[in-house]
């Protein structure tokens, strides 16, 4: 059994490491005193300011609404006349789309198969 005693000689250096860094990184999750400790040594870090362009663009106050909540949010309505063009505008595009793919039909009727390349590959 001295092998087993070797063995747990090798590895107390690398449990003591461990050891060591555990307050660390625990120190990097928390606000505790070691985490100015941390942030010293290079461990942590600290949250910096929004820039300016994010600032101006949230709202300062911005309320969490949490899920199946009754907070309504106002939203735009769309009139019949609104549906009506979008549905006119979808409608011209099909025809656009069809006409085009008749025409590609008729295209790959008449036109010969394609020559294959003259030059062989170099490599």
């Amino acid at each position: 059994m001295p092998s087993l005693n070797l063995r747990a000689k090798r590895r107390l250096p690398a449990v003591l490491a461990a050891m060591a860094c555990a307050p660390l990184l625990a120190a990097c999750a928390s606000d505790g005193p070691l985490k100015g400790v941390a942030e010293v040594a290079g461990f942590a870090t600290t949250p910096q300011e929004a820039k300016p362009f994010v600032q101006a663009t949230r709202p300062a106050n911005s309320a969490y609404v949490p899920v199946q909540s009754t907070v309504t949010r106002p939203a735009v309505r769309m009139t019949p006349e609104d549906f009506k063009a979008i549905e006119a505008d979808l409608e011209a595009k099909r025809l656009s789309n069809e006409a085009a793919g008749v025409q590609a039909r008729q295209l790959g009727t008449k036109l010969p198969p394609p020559a294959p390349a003259a030059a062989s590959p170099t490599n």
